[in-house]
């Protein structure tokens, strides 16, 4: 019997019992589409947050206190470009929030206090306006740059430049407006933030020397490695303490997201493939009952010649179909969960790897699933199963 016709016995098997096989592939079915969708689930959170570290900028350093005796200064950053080789660029950030107001709309927005270098230590490019300048930072003016996604819900069609906003019953005035960074509507992220001046900033906070963190942009990719090594040591000098500072580069970050989304994107789908295993336990035992209800049809085949390794094969065939059968429906059903959920929540990527590892699997469950009732069929005797 050839591997063809085991294959078309197989098929007319299948179909002569619908119901049977549908609800025989209904696990598989399930766990297949389940490991597709929670498994996109974790991928789309990796690349957005990939996007995000991203767009922040490359070959950028950040510098964050690690106790409340740290405090980051003006004269302090003017001292690390000195002292450190290989800083391209370097600014104070101050991060606060809340609502900004034009006439009757408000938005509700990051708001960044950066320097003038923002827009080159971020990679961000203009729509239009300008950025911050020297007498922006010093004489504490009240301006500011808005993100793309700001400018289209604020402003509504309106040209941002020029016009005036309320934020901390201040007013400023909107100078420049950014390109989008990253496609599609953001929760949070680059393109919903507002700069204003990290002195401006401390004005509102009441507080003239407060710096959150520092951001400094590295020359280059080698050059980058060197200025964090260069910082730890000058931080250790100036405090004593390897832990006074927190230095993290944006490679770091990017390491750091993907060892956690792999622990995650590995227990999900240790989860959903739960329910490929109870799929596959749901082949072995419809296929036991076929094996009985076909026990007269075995007998007849092995008393025309039929041998043992054909009798296997073609039940093992059966359930490899099925369970191939499953996985494609499965995969199908997936994608489309996927795109409902990142329609109605976050965002999800489907992967060809994914799909590869979720259907091979499903053929692996079906394969073994697939053996003992195979097996239990090769073995009859021709006269036991005919009597």
């Amino acid at each position: 019997m050839t591997l063809i016709l085991s294959m078309k016995l197989a098929w007319r098997s299948i179909l002569g019992n619908k119901v049977r096989s549908i609800l025989t592939m209904l696990g598989v079915i399930i766990g297949v589409a389940s490991v597709i969708a929670l498994v996109s689930v974790g991928q789309g959170a990796r690349l957005e947050i990939q996007q995000h570290l991203q767009s922040l900028g490359s070959n950028v350093i950040e510098v964050y206190s690690q106790g409340w005796e740290v405090r980051f200064t003006p004269e302090l950053l003017g001292s690390l470009k000195e002292r450190v080789d290989g800083i391209k660029h370097i600014m104070p950030v101050l991060n606060l929030g809340g609502n900004i107001k034009w006439r009757n709309t408000t938005f509700d927005s990051q708001i960044q206090g950066v320097g003038e270098d923002f827009i080159a230590i971020r990679d961000l490019k203009l729509a239009g306006g300008r950025g911050f300048t020297e007498d922006d930072i010093s004489e504490r003016h009240r301006v500011m740059v808005v993100g793309s996604i700001v400018a289209d819900k604020l402003f509504q069609g309106v040209n941002p430049v020029g016009q005036e906003v309320y934020y901390h019953n201040q007013r400023f005035t909107v100078v420049g407006v950014l390109k989008a960074k990253i496609s599609g509507n953001q929760e949070w992220g680059i393109d919903r933030t507002v700069y204003i001046p990290y002195t401006a900033a401390q004005r509102l906070l009441g507080s003239s020397n407060r710096i959150d963190t520092i951001n400094i942009k590295a020359e280059g990719i080698q050059e980058s490695a060197q200025v964090a090594v260069q910082l730890k040591r000058v931080f250790y000098k100036i405090y004593r303490r390897p832990d006074a500072v927190h230095i993290m580069s944006r490679d770091d970050i990017l390491k750091q997201v993907a060892e956690m989304n792999l622990v995650m994107t590995l227990m999900l789908g240790a989860i959903a493939g739960i329910s490929l295993v109870v799929g596959g336990i749901g082949i072995m035992n419809i296929m036991l009952v076929s094996v009985t209800e076909r026990t007269r049809e075995i007998g007849i085949r092995k008393a025309v010649g039929a041998k043992n390794s054909q009798i296997l094969g073609q039940f093992l065939i059966e359930a490899v179909i099925l369970s191939a059968a499953g996985g494609i429906i499965g995969i199908l059903l997936g994608s489309g969960a996927s795109l409902v959920i990142r329609h109605f929540g976050p965002p999800t990527a489907v992967t060809p790897t994914s799909i590869a590892y979720s259907f091979a699997f499903a053929l692996l469950v079906g394969a073994i699933s697939g053996v003992w009732p195979a097996a239990k069929a090769a073995k009859m005797q021709p006269t036991d199963a005919l009597r």
